[in-house]
């Protein structure tokens, strides 16, 4: 920080060209006055007196160590004054007595350097300068105008004195105020610099692209992977609109027009979260992620809008990768092992009831039934990598689809020692597609009847909500629960947890993630509530009227 003061403090030569060589001047201007008027005085030894000691007393500013004068032996100086005025007065009294007015100099000096105290003496000097006339002609004072002519001075000069002592403390004041309140804001200011300085290295050290605009949209501050990115799209970021062509949605190839582009609709007030893009050329693509909020001062008032967006290339492009490669899987083992069904079917039928004393029911029954299940968890597999899932609405009873459902999932249940029951509301009504809300809810009962030890349950309640705009399908069981991470990634595809990997429970950890894709088709919410060992709810909550949803085209990142 810069410590230079704001007032620099007075130096010896500084004294005398403001406070000595006025007065001094004013002496030497009234002598050589006095005497061209007046000859004789040039022979008077007072005024002899009084000039040199004026004379010395200038003097002193030559000598060459001066600092003394700034300590308070400097009043030395200003009382020498005051004795060679007062000689002066003596002298030209009968001809010029207005020379008085000359002790207002050193006197001020007193009144501004040094303390309250000092001010005494400008008092006695006063009632020296007016009294030395009187004692020089052994005068006593015998009039009451002669002890007027006295004191008048004294009091005129002392009055004056701590007039300009008051008002150089309150200066004082004010300059150290102004000086305390200037280093606090250097203060500020230098921590602001820091701030901003830490800000921007910040900024400029994270892989995410940061922007802010201000409340009338013009931009504040971008780092270096903001200025990429706008480089790649075809934009600057001082420059509206803020858009370029080379933006695709999620599919890649859908060019995004100007006003759908993240920072148009960002500055818009857009509420943007997670939104997918992909940037650039073709062929030369990258992918990002991109959220807004706006910034509000306390009273409200917008302050401006900040955009972050990430590089997400990389991780787009192994999910495509795994999509790519879960869907060509699941085809090629989905027409093998059909024809490994459908011929075992076969020899099954014409064996007939030569298969048993073959030996070799067992067996084929064995190979049929574990040919179904592979067949079903093919058919998982291509539902979650269905990157477009195309529903078939109708209007619904979602009390009886639900019974229905719990109804086929009864004989799992008692296999399992769960008991298994189901509360509906009457007339439960909601357009869906009920083959897929089939399906999830089966998923969900799967899961509950799987997860819950032996003599637990599991219910199912079907409700319309409060304000008759939704249907909600809850399950719960008394099953083993889930952690605080587990339901942060039980949604996600393939996701197993360490107890059920730990267990060695049969499944490939698709079945909620399918439930969230059919719910979130359907413009619905799932939400989960669970502690470990405590059991699980999962709600299903689904509009009663379905507005018209464009199928799901974007890349589920989370997955």
């Amino acid at each position: 920080m810069n410590n230079r003061p704001l007032w620099k403090p007075m130096r010896p030569e500084e004294l005398f060209s403001r406070l000595q060589l006025p007065f001094v001047a004013g002496i030497v201007f009234v002598v050589l006055a006095a005497g061209a008027a007046v000859p004789s005085l040039w022979t008077s030894e007072v005024l002899l007196i009084g000039v040199i000691v004026a004379g010395a007393t200038s003097a002193v500013f030559l000598m060459p160590r001066r600092g003394w004068l700034l300590t308070p032996w400097g009043i030395v100086v200003p009382l020498l004054d005051v004795v060679a005025l007062a000689f002066v007065r003596a002298a030209l009294f009968p001809y010029i007595p207005t020379v008085g007015v000359l002790c207002l100099m050193p006197f001020a000096w007193i009144a501004l350097r040094y303390r309250w105290q000092a001010l005494f003496l400008v008092f006695l000097g006063g009632l020296f300068i007016s009294a030395l006339p009187l004692l020089m002609r052994v005068e006593q004072v015998a009039t009451p105008l002669m002890l007027l002519n006295l004191v008048t001075l004294p009091f005129l000069a002392t009055g004056i004195s701590i007039g300009i002592h008051l008002a150089v403390q309150s200066f004082r004041r004010s300059r150290q105020q102004v000086e305390d309140a200037a280093v606090r804001l250097e203060t500020t200011l230098e921590k602001s610099e820091d701030d901003a300085l830490v800000l921007r290295t910040v900024l400029d050290t994270v892989n995410g692209a940061v922007a802010f605009y201000n409340a009338e949209g013009r931009p504040v501050l971008a780092n270096r992977a903001a200025h990429k990115m706008a480089e790649v799209v075809g934009f600057r970021f001082d420059t509206p609109p803020f858009a370029g062509p080379h933006v695709r949605k999620a599919d890649r190839t859908t060019p995004v027009p100007c006003q759908e582009q993240i920072v148009p609709r960002a500055l818009r007030g857009d509420a943007i979260r997670n939104h997918l893009e992909w940037l650039g050329t073709p062929g030369n693509q990258m992918a990002i992620l991109a959220s807004s909020r706006r910034v509000h001062r306390p009273d409200g008032a917008l302050l401006g809008t900040v955009i972050a967006a990430y590089d997400v290339t990389d991780l787009a492009d192994a999910i495509e990768v795994r999509e790519e490669f879960l869907t060509t899987v699941s085809h090629e083992l989905r027409t093998p092992l059909t024809s490994v069904v459908g011929y075992t079917e076969h020899v099954i039928d014409v064996l007939g009831e030569d298969a048993d004393r073959l030996g070799v029911a067992n067996a084929l029954g064995a190979i049929s039934r574990n040919g179904d299940v592979l067949l079903e968890r093919v058919a998982q597999l291509l539902t979650a990598g269905n990157k477009k899932m195309v529903l078939a609405p109708a209007v619904v009873d979602v009390a009886g689809l639900v019974e229905e459902t719990v109804e086929v999932m009864v004989p799992l249940a008692r296999q399992a020692g769960v008991d298994l029951s189901v509360e509906c509301d009457e007339n439960v009504i909601a357009e869906l597609d009920a083959r897929r809300i089939e399906q999830a809810v089966e998923n969900v009962l799967t899961n509950a009847v799987k997860f819950t030890p032996r003599g637990g349950s599991v219910s199912v309640k079907v409700s319309r909500g409060a304000d008759g705009e939704q249907v909600h399908i809850a399950i719960t069981d008394t099953g083993i629960g889930m952690s605080a991470d587990d339901k942060r990634r039980v949604f996600d595809r393939f996701y197993r947890s360490t107890e059920v990997r730990k267990n060695a429970v049969q499944g490939i950890g698709v079945g909620l993630s399918i439930v969230k894709s059919i719910v979130g088709a359907h413009g619905g919410d799932v939400t989960i509530e669970s502690e470990p060992g405590q059991g699980t709810t999962i709600a299903l909550h689904l509009p009663r009227m379905r507005a018209a949803i464009e199928p799901a085209a974007e890349f589920a990142l989370s997955a």
